[in-house]
């Protein structure tokens, strides 16, 4: 299925609304029809969670990860809970800066929408992570989950209805933290064992003026293009992850930048940068999805830096090739799990 559509139907709370699970949602038939891909990996998954599966789901999540540990080839693994949209990414006019931050999970805790998260699982192979087990994992464990609750009765109630997902394997094509940008196999196994998420499994509401409120803000820039184009799109977005990483306003700042607001256009440097890239080709229209994956200290932080100049300049290029999205949710951390041994 389409990962936008996927996730613009996320109002599907009742069970006289929701839609029951689509079989695309999931990169089953690709991994046994295209090549298997080279190097370290992502296991990627976008789900809706009805409200009384929450705690079940962080501790299902948690323990997971520490059992991970003892997988050949394990890196790490986080959950992202969505909070909002990002404006300045679709080049809206700076007064509506910040104005969906938290547009997601405002309508979730009112019981309007379901929860929305992303899991990232990496290893540093897919025959390892094939190995590991966790997409089986996934299904039996975290799919059971992924239903409707009826919100009528008290309390809520289960119902039969069950809440489609997504799932991707997506290969790192560049990182970049504050030490340097990456783009070697073993630059990237390491980058991808030493995650820059500052997590809280509360929830913690984004102040008016959008700036750090007790955890990091995530970034994934939904898009995909035709996939004959993906070896420009690679070389074009590793250059935008270059200069993501580098700029910070004031450039005159020596600590990297000033915290940014809402109410100005100043920014910190992202603590972390990613260009994923799934590792399949979608055999319905030859297009590949991409998530450009940021991690910052707010989302005044990051919005600003869609204001900069030489930021635009470098996303132009890339844009160019973009045939779906972009779309920009921000997200929460949650867990955060590295593995560095």
């Amino acid at each position: 299925m389409n990962r936008r559509d996927f996730l613009t139907t996320t109002g599907l709370v009742t069970a006289t609304t929701v839609m029951s699970a689509c079989g695309s949602s999931n990169s089953a038939i690709a991994e046994t029809t295209q090549t298997k891909p080279t190097g370290a990996v992502s296991l990627y998954y976008e789900f809706k969670v009805a409200g009384p599966e929450l705690a079940s789901l962080l501790s299902n999540v948690k323990a997971q990860a520490t059992a991970l540990d003892a997988k050949a080839g394990f890196l790490s693994l986080s959950l992202k809970q969505m909070l909002g949209d990002s404006t300045m990414v679709n080049n809206f006019l700076p007064d509506l800066k910040g104005i969906l931050k938290s547009a997601y999970i405002d309508a979730a805790m009112k019981g309007r929408r379901p929860f929305v998260y992303t899991l990232f699982i990496r290893f540093d192979s897919y025959d390892n992570l094939v190995a590991s087990g966790a997409k089986e994992w996934f299904v039996k464990t975290i799919e059971p989950q992924l239903f409707a609750y009826d919100p009528s009765t008290t309390p809520p109630t289960k119902t039969k209805l069950a809440l489609d997902y997504y799932q991707g394997i997506y290969k790192t094509i560049a990182g970049g933290d504050a030490n340097g940008v990456y783009t070697t196999q073993a630059d990237i196994i390491n980058f991808l064992k030493n995650q820059k998420d500052i997590a809280n499994t509360q929830y913690q509401t984004i102040p008016t003026d959008g700036t750090t409120s007790g955890a990091s803000i995530s970034v994934e820039n939904h898009v995909s293009i035709d996939a004959s184009n993906t070896q420009t799109v690679n070389s074009k977005a590793t250059a935008l992850l270059t200069v993501a990483q580098e700029t910070y306003q004031p450039s005159s700042n020596p600590s990297d930048g000033t915290a940014g607001m809402l109410s100005n256009s100043n920014y910190q440097k992202a603590l972390s940068t990613e260009i994923l890239q799934n590792a399949y080709i979608s055999q319905s229209d030859n297009s590949r999805d991409y998530l450009f994956h940021g991690v910052w200290k707010s989302v005044a932080d990051h919005e600003n830096s869609h204001m900069d100049e030489r930021f635009m300049k470098a996303a132009n290029p890339v844009g160019a090739y973009v045939v779906a999205g972009p779309w920009e949710p921000f997200y929460q951390t949650m867990i955060v799990h590295n593995n560095p041994a």
